[in-house]
C-alpha cells in the first residue's frame, strides 16, 4: 500500500485560456506537443517548504510513528546552505536523533530516493522513512518563454514507507550524462535566473536511454514488458510518453498519464502518479511495476518494484 499526500500551487491555469490569448501561438499545436490542459502555479508567498509543509501535514495527521529518516526532493529549494531538508524537519517538528537526506536530481530524483529510503529499511536501519518533493520549477520560467511556460507545474508530494509499506526492489538501473548538462538548466540573465530548455536534444536523449533502460530493468529482473502491472514514467509531456510507449510496445491500459490535468511537476510526477494510482486501485500487492524518471543533468533513474 502506497501511503501518500500531494499539494499543487494555488493558481490553476487553464492553458488554452492563456496559450490563444498570445501571438502567433494557438493551443491546438501546443497541446498536440504537451497534451497538457493545465498547469498549477504557485503564488509569490508560496514556495517549495510551503508546498512540502502542506502535502506533509495532510499525510502525517494519520501517521502515529515517529519519524526516523527524511529525504527531501527539490531542485528549486528555497535553500541551498544550510539544506533545504534540515529547515523542512524543524517545521515538522521531527525528533533530532533523524536521518535527513536532500536530493536534487529534478525528474529523476524520486527513484533515487526511494531506493534508497527502501534499502534503508529492509536492511534495518530505520522502521520508517518519510519522502517529500516538492518543486517550483514555474519561478523560473519568463512570461514570455513559449516552450518552458506551457509545460511546468508547481506541486509538493509525500510519502510514507514502514516495515510493512515498503516496496521490495526487483530491480535498479541508474544512468547520467553530464554533457548533457546545457540543454536544460537555469541560466542567468542580469538579477534574473531562467529556466532554458532545449526541447529538441532533451527528446533525442529521452527517446534513446529511456527504452533501453527500461530493456535493461526488465532483464536484471528476468522479467518481460507483460510482466509488468503498471509503468509510471516521469510525466515529461504527452509526445514524450507516447513515444516511449510506442517504442517499448507497452498497451495504453498498463500506461500511467495524468499530464493533462496536472502539467509536469518535475520531481513530483513520480510520486503524486503514484499517489493517484494507488487510489485508483491500479497497483496490485505484490506484484512488479516499473517507474522511472528522466530528464535534467542528464539523468535517468528507474526501478522496478514490487508494493505490500
Amino acid at each position: 500500500m502506497i501511503n501518500g499526500s500531494y499539494s499543487l500551487g494555488s493558481n490553476k491555469i487553464n492553458l488554452e485560456k492563456e496559450i490563444n490569448s498570445l501571438k502567433n501561438l494557438s493551443f491546438e499545436q501546443v497541446f498536440k506537443k504537451t497534451g497538457i490542459r493545465y498547469v498549477y502555479r504557485a503564488k509569490k508567498d508560496e514556495t517549495t517548504l510551503t508546498l512540502a509543509i502542506d502535502s506533509s501535514k495532510k499525510l502525517l495527521k494519520n501517521i502515529y510513528e515517529e519519524i526516523e529518516s527524511l529525504i527531501f526532493i527539490s531542485q528549486s529549494p528555497v535553500s541551498t546552505i544550510p539544506a533545504a531538508g534540515c529547515l523542512l524537519h524543524e517545521k515538522l517538528n521531527l525528533k533530532k536523533e533523524c536521518f535527513v537526506l536532500d536530493i536534487i536530481q529534478g525528474c529523476s530524483a524520486f527513484p533515487y530516493a526511494l531506493t534508497v529510503a527502501a534499502n534503508l529499511i529492509n536492511n534495518g536501519q530505520f522502521k520508517n522513512c518519510l519522502i517529500v518533493s516538492s518543486e517550483t520549477y514555474t519561478k523560473y520560467i519568463d512570461k514570455d518563454d513559449k516552450v518552458c511556460m506551457p509545460i511546468f507545474s508547481d506541486g509538493s508530494s509525500a510519502i510514507f514507507l514502514n516495515q510493512n509499506s515498503t516496496p521490495r526492489i526487483l530491480s535498479n538501473f541508474f544512468l547520467t550524462d553530464g554533457s548533457g548538462a546545457k540543454n536544460l538548466c537555469v541560466k542567468s540573465k542580469g538579477n534574473k535566473q531562467n529556466l532554458f530548455m532545449d526541447g529538441t536534444n532533451v527528446f533525442v536523449f529521452t527517446a534513446e536511454n529511456v527504452p533501453y533502460a527500461t530493456n535493461c530493468l526488465l532483464k536484471k529482473a528476468n522479467l518481460k514488458i507483460e510482466d509488468i502491472k503498471l509503468f509510471i514514467f516521469h510525466q515529461a509531456s504527452t509526445i514524450v510518453l507516447d513515444t516511449i510507449r510506442n517504442k517499448l510496445k507497452i498497451p495504453k491500459e498498463k500506461f500511467y498519464y495524468n499530464i493533462e490535468l496536472l502539467g509536469n511537476t518535475v520531481s513530483s510526477t513520480i510520486p503524486i502518479s503514484l499517489i493517484m494510482a494507488e487510489k485508483e486501485k491500479r497497483i496490485p500487492k505484490k506484484e512488479p511495476i516499473l517507474i522511472m524518471g528522466f530528464g535534467v543533468g542528464y539523468s535517468l533513474s528507474g526501478g522496478i518494484f514490487s508494493f505490500d
